[in-house]
């Protein structure tokens, strides 16, 4: 953006007032050209009355206290525009005002400044639950505002500043938690840290850049070149934020731990690795005219989708290869909930924004000489879906994460030489983060010593893989054909996991039978549907749990917690390998490998972390309970976590209830819903509650051996998953 001063217009509007009646005498003064202001240079608080206007801030995105007489405004992005999403302003008493970014990321939130105290922390969460920050060490006076970006910038920053014991800008924490005192080195590190960077991507002069209150777009272009270029992660120790080079091929070690380049002052950001438009990358460029693209295509009616040959794509050379495969689907089905009409046609309407590019490298097969593979996070949000997808009549809002592939042959190619191809696997597997916050209801089980099983955190390893693949001919989910399946990598024993088929009705994935590496000679189920690896665990306070918590015997959990998380960083990678049900050799029929993309974090450091919470209600996971064929999760929203999307009831009773020797047969039940709701304030509310409804859930009795059950919400937040829960356990 720049801010210029009219010379002509001024003087246009003097001479019409000095003209009129009384034959006043005017002499012109000479035309001078506009005087353009640096849009590096650091922005001055301005007026309130203009500040919308000036900054080009759409309705949309000014919020705060409507009656506020001051503010703070700015410009949220990630490699891209932060379009809608979440943004909060916290002082350093813990006042807070909260808002939405309009449609280019941009934002303006009015607060009372006489109740506001600085340091001012600002915080924007994206839908799926990314925290990026920013700090400013003034507050506006009254009519006034002061300016504040967010990106990944500002939140190295943030976090430079920050006090240790907080553990991150991704945990709750106000203006009182950051050293303004170190706040000029922090910014003077950051900018040594990109300065030849910004140099190569255009900026003559970085005397004057302040990543915080300078004004820039968020376009791929000069300071945003350098933002795309760059990847944010969080130390799985300290939590502080890390920025490595995006553009440099992924690496991991032998243990499939991440290799990381840090980019810091002493460590710049090669000019090299810098994505400038006219690079080879996946730069936004291209992000953004692919995205444009697709959204066009979903704007149509789908008579009018199919009649466009560009939107139909039939070659493949434009939008997605014919070849795409993403954990077994094809296009359309991996994109299943926008094209969800009976007919696989999408829902008009629909739209995808927020592209960013997670890393590069390259396909398994690749013979290329460079990085063939880009991993990219979109949010899409459409009216409604079909059939296909639950027939939900309300908004929809989501993260989904999609290959492209590099090939520099493409001629008509919407991303350029880039074009969106899938990961290529057959089968549909993941690792993923995975933290849990238990509730204990049974107050004679919540002790924290030997056989009890107290409030807790724990951290996870959640091992994803479907017994079912999808088939292009029948266009329906069959049987995948696999028997078993061996995970390694960081945080799991050297031997490797092993998951089976599950027997738990509603089970959604297969589930741990044991942590010893041994495949089964045969095709067995387990009656467990557990498919995460606990790694660590924490009591409710924060408290270490007791000796022993983690049963050494069991198959879900590590015999010996884990202390030291430094190989748990993001971009690990696991192996897993594959035993089909005709598989008698012993040896694997295929061996695949994925990466996590998200740290795995100490159990202690998720205490500050912002949830949703379930409501003070516990009554369904209570004793006694009744059988119910529905039960009632209720839940209260958190505007700083990402939003709920699955609520879950899981159960489990001995037949014949309180049997105690092993004659007794064992009945457990696994129910998920999904949560429609999207997450923007206009439509979020404040408290939900959804049904899991399908299935019957045993009765819950009160001291009955065995029984327990629970009730849980989900949410995905910084690429990891949330699990909060109450449990009743006899």
């Amino acid at each position: 953006m720049q801010l210029v001063f009219n010379a002509i217009a001024t003087f246009a509007l003097v001479l019409l007032s000095a003209c009129g009646g009384g034959g006043v005498s005017v002499t012109a003064e000479p035309v001078v050209a506009p005087v353009v202001v640096d849009p590096l240079t650091p922005a001055t608080a301005t007026d309130l009355a203009q500040a919308a206007t000036l900054y080009g801030i759409e309705a949309s995105g000014v919020g705060g206290d409507s009656g506020g007489d001051g503010g703070a405004a700015g410009a949220a992005g990630d490699g891209a525009p932060l379009k809608r999403a979440v943004v909060t302003l916290v002082d350093a008493k813990g006042n807070q005002v909260s808002g939405l970014t309009d449609n280019n990321g941009k934002f303006l939130l009015k607060y009372q400044t006489k109740n506001f105290t600085a340091p001012l922390v600002l915080r924007v969460v994206t839908v799926g639950g990314n925290v990026l920050t920013s700090v400013s060490d003034v507050s506006a006076t009254a009519t006034k505002v002061v300016r504040a970006n967010i990106n990944f910038l500002t939140d190295k920053i943030t976090s430079d500043i920050l006090v240790a014991s907080v553990g991150g800008t991704d945990k709750t924490f106000d203006g009182s938690k950051v050293d303004v005192t170190k706040l000029a080195k922090a910014k003077a590190d950051l900018v040594t840290s990109i300065n030849a960077a910004l140099v190569s991507a255009g900026v003559a002069d970085t005397s004057k850049f302040d990543p915080v209150t300078s004004v820039y777009e968020y376009d791929g272009t000069k300071v945003d070149a350098i933002i795309e270029s760059l990847s944010l992660t969080r130390d799985t120790t300290t939590g502080a934020t890390k920025l490595s080079a995006k553009l440099a091929s992924l690496q991991n070690n032998a243990d499939g731990s991440a290799v990381s380049t840090v980019v810091s002052a002493s460590t710049p950001l090669a000019t090299a690795l810098v994505a400038l438009p006219t690079s080879t990358a996946l730069t936004f460029a291209k992000l953004d005219s692919w995205v444009n693209e697709f959204n066009r295509c979903l704007a149509l009616t789908p008579a009018q989708f199919a009649a466009d040959a560009a939107c139909a794509d039939a070659d493949g050379s434009r939008l997605a290869t014919t070849g795409y495969l993403a954990n077994s689907a094809d296009f359309r089905e991996d994109f299943r909930t926008v094209f969800s009409n009976t007919d696989t046609t999408h829902i008009q309407g629909s739209t995808v924004r927020n592209p960013v590019l997670l890393f590069t490298t390259k396909y398994a097969s690749s013979t290329a000489t460079f990085d063939d593979l880009a991993v990219v996070e979109l949010t899409i949000r459409q009216p409604s879906t079909g059939p296909l997808a639950g027939s939900v009549a309300g908004a929809i809002e989501y993260v989904k994460t999609v290959v492209f592939k590099r090939d520099d042959n493409l001629s008509r190619a919407k991303a350029g030489n880039w074009i969106l191809n899938g990961n290529q696997r057959a089968f549909n597997f993941g690792v993923s983060t995975r933290y849990v916050k238990t509730k204990q209801m049974n107050a004679t089980r919540a002790n924290n010593t030997s056989g009890g099983i107290p409030d807790n955190y724990q951290s996870r390893i959640n091992l994803s893989f479907s017994e079912f693949v999808f088939n292009k001919t029948t266009r329906t989910r069959v049987d995948s054909n696999v028997r078993a399946v061996r995970v390694t990598g960081p945080g799991l024993p050297s031997a490797g996991v092993v998951l089976v088929p599950s027997s738990v009705t509603g089970a959604n994935s297969m589930a741990i039978v044991n942590k010893t590496g041994v495949i089964p000679t045969s095709t067995v189920s387990t009656l467990n549907s557990a498919n995460s690896f606990g790694v660590a665990a924490v009591a409710g306070d924060g408290s270490p749990v007791y000796s022993g918590f983690f049963n050494p015997t069991g198959s879900t959990n590590a015999t010996t917690m884990l202390t030291d998380f430094s190989a748990l960083q993001a971009y690990a990678r696991y192996q897993f390998e594959i035993f089909l049900r005709t598989n008698t050799s012993g040896v694997a029929d295929f061996v695949q490998s994925t990466v996590n993309l998200a740290p795995v974090y100490a159990p202690s450091s998720v205490l500050g972390i912002p949830l949703n919470d379930i409501a003070p209600s516990a009554s369904l996971a209570t004793a006694p309970a009744s059988s119910a064929t529905a039960v009632t999760v209720a839940w209260i929203n958190n505007l700083n976590a990402a939003p709920v999307y699955d609520v879950q009831v899981v159960s489990q009773a001995r037949n014949p209830q309180g049997a105690t020797t092993q004659t007794f047969t064992l009945t457990a039940y696994d129910q998920h819903a999904s949560v429609a709701s999207a997450y923007s304030l206009d439509v979020r509310p404040t408290s939900q509650a959804v049904a899991a409804s399908s299935g019957f859930f045993p009765s819950l009795g009160s001291g009955v051996a065995g029984d327990f059950r629970q009730i849980a919400i989900w949410a995905n937040q910084g690429r990891a998953i949330y699990q909060n829960l109450l449990r009743w356990d006899n």
